[in-house]
């Protein structure tokens, strides 16, 4: 079977990024987070509604009695369905791999002895989930996802079309290796502001980060002064989307599709 060509997404807060996982994960998936897990966790709960929706209650005429069973029947709340436990959430994600790289060192030294094989928490090699003898066969290919791959270069020497080009040619190459399908994709970020006649609303910058401009080869100076179109390095530069175009194909995530 032929090795689909790998894909970046636009970016994706991070419960977008979960969803995704749980929908299209094939065994065995891995997801790597390029960034501590207290720093996702944090940034997971913040793209969380701070507010659980309540169903309101039964109209009731205030002349007529309130049955016993409706006053004492607690009010159904409904929250993120990342929150609900389903059967199906449980199951998936028991076989995805999961591994959080803060540095960029540790991701290549990872991607260079990354062989696909699914190992459990103590190493054993896991048999996966039960197969069905009635499925038929599917295209669905096993997984190898990077959330924060650019940001991961972004404020070191590795800032640079060279840098960025050696890790994406080391992830495609692992993600070969191992049979997996590569999706790339960045986080977006959720933050609040405060509104006039209100409290917060959340806001999404919603860029692709596709066109940003960096350095081409590493140890680029930056020039002191007014940024400019290049980003201020001196030098040539080029925009990260060419660099990622010579091994991925772009898409819209699901997220971001247009009703």
């Amino acid at each position: 079977m032929p090795h689909p060509q790998p894909l970046t997404l636009t970016p994706a807060l991070p419960t977008d990024l979960l969803t995704y996982i749980l929908t299209h994960q094939s065994y065995p998936t891995t997801l790597i987070i390029c960034e501590t897990r207290s720093n996702f966790l944090s940034s997971l709960q913040r793209c969380m509604p701070n507010t659980v929706q309540q169903q309101p209650p039964l109209h009731v005429e205030p002349s007529s009695p309130v049955p016993a069973e409706i006053e004492a029947e607690p009010q159904r709340a409904t929250c993120h369905p990342l929150l609900v436990a389903t059967l199906h959430q449980i199951v998936t994600s028991r076989y995805v791999n999961l591994a959080f790289i803060p540095t960029l060192s540790h991701l290549r030294a990872y991607l260079a002895v990354f062989s696909g094989e699914a190992n459990g928490q103590r190493g054993e090699e896991e048999g996966g989930p039960p197969k069905q003898q009635f499925e038929k066969m599917g295209n669905r290919t096993p997984l190898l996802v990077v959330y924060g791959l650019v940001a991961l270069h972004r404020d070191t020497s590795e800032w640079s079309a060279q840098g960025l080009g050696s890790s994406v040619a080391a992830l495609v190459e692992g993600g070969w290796r191992g049979g997996r399908g590569v999706v790339v994709l960045e986080e977006r970020d959720c933050v609040d502001v405060d509104v006039e006649g209100g409290g917060g609303e959340r806001m999404e910058r919603r860029t692709t980060g596709w066109e940003e401009r960096l350095p081409m080869l590493n140890g680029s100076v930056k020039r002191v002064g007014l940024e400019s179109e290049d980003g201020g390095w001196s030098g040539r530069t080029v925009e990260v989307g060419r660099v990622l175009g010579r091994w991925f194909r772009f898409e819209r995530g699901e997220w971001d599709q247009e009703d």
